[in-house]
């Protein structure tokens, strides 16, 4: 049964050990870097190259195909850990990201501080801080600064 309207579908989970491919005529490509991303001239749409075992591979997508992706690639992160940890493998470390530079608003309509961190690899990620938070948070930060002066004690 497909998800209602606007809901996306959580990506089909083969059973352990499963080849994908076995049986549907699928064609194996590798991924082997990313390349370029660009929006496209309609303005509902971006395209992505990947460079693969085969080649340079341009994908075009909608943003709802994006969103799609992203959910289907999160879904295969967590299923690879789920494997390492049935196998008695240890989990992948996750790589922190630091931000390269900020930018901060205010989105005065749904009443939320929008902070966006812009990472080296060009990627971004916002966090909307709720109006009843803004106060609890900027006090830890104004502690965090002063614990972190040159010769304030960084214990707890």
């Amino acid at each position: 049964m497909p998800p209602p309207a606007g809901r996306v579908a959580p990506p089909a989970r083969p059973h352990r050990g499963r080849n994908l491919l076995r049986g549907s005529g699928m064609k194996r490509i590798v991924m082997t870097g990313v390349g370029k991303v660009d929006t496209l001239s309609d303005g509902h749409g971006g395209a992505l190259e990947i460079e693969t075992s085969e080649g340079l591979l341009e994908i075009r997508f909608t943003y709802e195909d994006a969103e799609r992706l992203i959910a289907a690639l999160e879904a295969a992160r967590g299923q690879i850990q789920e494997d390492r940890a049935r196998s008695g493998l240890p989990p992948i470390a996750e790589k922190q990201k630091l931000a390269a530079s900020w930018e901060t608003a205010i989105d005065p309509v749904n009443q939320v501080a929008v902070v966006r961190a812009h990472f080296p690899d060009r990627t971004t990620q916002d966090t909307r801080i709720p109006r009843a938070d803004i106060a609890q948070i900027a006090e830890f930060l104004e502690h965090a600064l002063k614990r972190m002066e040159p010769g304030s004690d960084m214990r707890q």
